[in-house]
């Protein structure tokens, strides 16, 4: 019963990934992710410039009760397990993956219209990051 409705939902998130895009990719100051297909954005992802600061932009989402996550595992290279494993960083570092380790977290998408809810978060992030 609920792949029926997969269509529909898809078909909204990915209108909500749309007006998230249309707000935050010329913005200078967030990279966010390249979409290449066709997929069902489940959520929106942000990572910060060098220069801010992921806790007061946290701190300011949590103040406003938007909830958010850390971007999923973040380095693997910076977990305690690795200790265990035998391996080499080719290069010597993941530089692009400490960003997201460091400066990096997602709020979720869902599927209705979340104008208001995006707006709002630009609207936060916005003045948070002056």
């Amino acid at each position: 019963e609920q792949l029926k409705k997969l269509p529909v939902m898809t078909s909204i998130r990915r209108k909500n990934l749309y007006l998230f895009e249309s707000m935050f990719k010329e913005d200078p100051r967030f990279h966010i992710q390249t979409q290449n297909g066709i997929g069902s954005s489940f959520s929106f992802p942000i990572i910060l410039r060098d220069e801010l600061k992921r806790q007061s932009v946290l701190a300011a989402l949590s103040d406003a009760e938007i909830e958010h996550r850390i971007i999923t595992g973040g380095n693997i290279l910076r977990n305690d397990v690795m200790k265990y494993y035998n391996h080499t960083i080719v290069g010597g570092d993941a530089p692009n993956t400490d960003k997201a380790h460091y400066q990096g977290f997602f709020v979720g998408n869902y599927p209705a219209d979340l104008t208001i809810q995006l707006e709002k978060f630009y609207e936060i992030l916005d003045k948070t990051c002056r």
